[in-house]
């Protein structure tokens, strides 16, 4: 079994991540928007590249039907997000209101998944624990900076857009914990399948969350490109150190 500690250490700095993002907002909204744009970039580089060499390359080592559970975290996000109609910051054809508790809620279950993620990644070694975690910790910074943005344009009440921020933060431990004392009854098939959905959740965020965002703020293709690059080559850096 991996060390509680380790797993609610992580999965805690990833929620401080979504509550950097908030905060970040509410005090520094002007430079926030200028410099999203790079961070969103090299979090994409991370999270994409986190997927394919590290979390599915190890599934498929423990589950030869790790491509089942890939489609079934792909299509879960792709149908959660669906029903609660979970629009960008900026988009203006719907009630801002509801569009920005409805987000709040699929974030905060996107932030679930993260926590199960950074769990059954340590369980399997501390080096797909760790890298998962980081790849976590970089796309949960934009998803608060989303949350408590939409929750602002909706004119939800201050108190109630900390709140909601609040158990956003507190999901992706939520999650760590509740996996780390169940997975100790599953086997390393059932590993390689948790994986695998972790995978493909990853790997949806990417596409559809924040890769539409980065086009939406900027045409330039090498203002996406380099900072990209850069996360690309971080996870590659770290997967080298820890072999």
């Amino acid at each position: 079994m991996p060390n509680l500690s380790i797993i609610f250490l992580y999965s805690f700095l990833a929620g401080l991540a979504t509550l950097a993002g908030v905060y970040l907002v509410r005090y520094f909204k002007e430079k926030v928007e200028k410099n999203i744009l790079y961070f969103l970039s090299f979090a994409i580089g991370v999270i994409l590249t986190n997927a394919f060499l590290n979390l599915l390359p190890k599934a498929a080592e423990l589950n030869s039907r790790y491509f089942i559970w890939f489609l079934v975290g792909f299509g879960l996000l792709f149908l959660f997000e669906h029903f609660l109609s979970i629009h960008s910051p900026y988009e203006k054809d719907h009630n801002l209101k509801t569009v920005g508790i409805t987000s709040t809620l699929g974030i905060g279950f996107h932030s679930l998944i993260d926590g199960i993620a950074i769990a059954a990644g340590f369980e399997v070694s501390y080096k797909i624990g760790l890298l998962t975690s980081l790849a976590v910790i970089f796309h949960e910074l934009p998803e608060g900076i989303f949350t408590y943005t939409l929750l602002l344009l909706g004119n939800v009440a201050e108190k109630k857009r900390l709140f909601y921020s609040w158990l956003v933060t507190l999901a992706t431990p939520a999650g760590a914990l509740i996996t780390y004392f169940l997975i100790r009854r599953f086997s390393l098939v059932n590993l390689g399948a948790l994986l695998g959905l972790a995978g493909g959740t990853f790997i949806y965020i990417a596409a559809s969350d924040l890769i539409p965002q980065t086009h939406r703020r900027s045409r330039h293709f090498w203002l996406h490109l380099a900072p990209l690059l850069l996360g690309v080559i971080f996870v590659i850096v770290v997967l080298r150190y820890l072999e």
